[in-house]
């Protein structure tokens, strides 16, 4: 492993730390019962080292929803399996939507309730996760679709998608103690999305 790999992950390693302490500190004491002097000493860095990374403790809170994941590589992924765009983003969402993940935006979600600033930090990471997607389907399909189209296909995915975390639906969320995707209704309600999209509306 080269010299710049190392501390790109040694990086990525102190990011993750300091997400995932702010995130069960504010599990444990709510998002107003801790400073960001809380969040450094529990994660073992200092104040400076938080401010490389995070602006303010409710970014790194929601930054631990998505740190750490090892992202579908799009152009490996089509050209071993052979898929179109709407099967590579079928399953992009059930690698990207884990049930420990799951489990977490409902608590980010849960938490950010009450917490303005964090709600808009948990919106930033799902549109992160969005913009992950469109990126990943602009580099591996070229020019046999267009912009538009891979625009309109995540608008309508996550579109169906992102009323559940805002509760405008009610989908039961996947709880911690489940081991398995198979059968449960958030995931069906994924699977009948893109059904529907396959047979156009």
């Amino acid at each position: 492993m080269t010299d710049d790999r190392l501390r790109e992950q040694k990086k990525l390693q102190t990011k993750q730390t300091l997400a995932e302490s702010a995130f069960y500190l504010a599990k444990d004491k709510g998002v107003e019962g801790f400073i960001v002097e809380d969040v450094v000493k529990k994660a073992g860095f200092s104040r400076r080292t938080f401010a490389n990374y995070f602006s303010c403790k409710e970014e790194a809170i929601a930054s631990a929803f998505y740190i750490g994941d090892s992202p579908l590589d799009f152009r490996v992924t089509i050209e071993t399996e052979k898929i179109n765009p709407v099967d590579a983003i079928h399953l992009f969402i059930k690698h990207s939507f884990s049930l420990e993940k799951l489990n977490r935006l409902y608590d980010l979600m849960y938490m950010s309730k009450e917490n303005p600033t964090l709600r808009l930090y948990v919106n930033g990471t799902l549109h992160e996760v969005q913009t992950f997607a469109k990126e990943g389907l602009n580099e591996a399909y070229g020019a046999t679709y267009s912009k538009l189209y891979f625009h309109m296909l995540l608008g309508a995915v996550f579109g169906a998608l992102l009323p559940l975390f805002e509760e405008e639906m009610v989908i039961e969320l996947p709880l911690a103690e489940l081991k398995t995707k198979k059968d449960h209704p958030f995931f069906d309600y994924v699977d009948q999305i893109f059904e529907q999209l396959r047979k156009g509306f």
